[in-house]
């Protein structure tokens, strides 16, 4: 059985989602200056990929959707992160 990695920052995206809720693809990367537009595009699209993430409509602004945790995923989400950084302090 294959352990499944988070790509890297996604832990800051999911941050970012828990405590300011749904946000736009714009937004996460406005928010996320450290990290290069590119990279957080490439995660947001692998986390939606595994359903970690969820699209939704934004009513607003019909040209663009809202990105937001998962409700499913929660407790599994908690204990992959959870993961994460125990391999992350490990390895440092």
């Amino acid at each position: 059985m294959r352990r499944e990695r988070l790509p890297k920052g996604s832990l800051e995206v999911i941050e970012l989602l828990e405590n300011k809720g749904a946000l736009t693809q714009k937004e996460i990367i406005d928010n996320l200056k450290q990290i290069k537009s590119r990279a957080v595009r490439y995660t947001v699209r692998q986390l939606l990929d595994r359903a970690i993430l969820v699209n939704r409509a934004n009513f607003e602004d019909m040209r663009s959707s809202l990105i937001g945790i998962n409700p499913e995923m929660e407790l599994s989400l908690k204990d992959l992160i959870n993961r994460q950084k125990a391999e992350t302090a490990i390895a440092v």
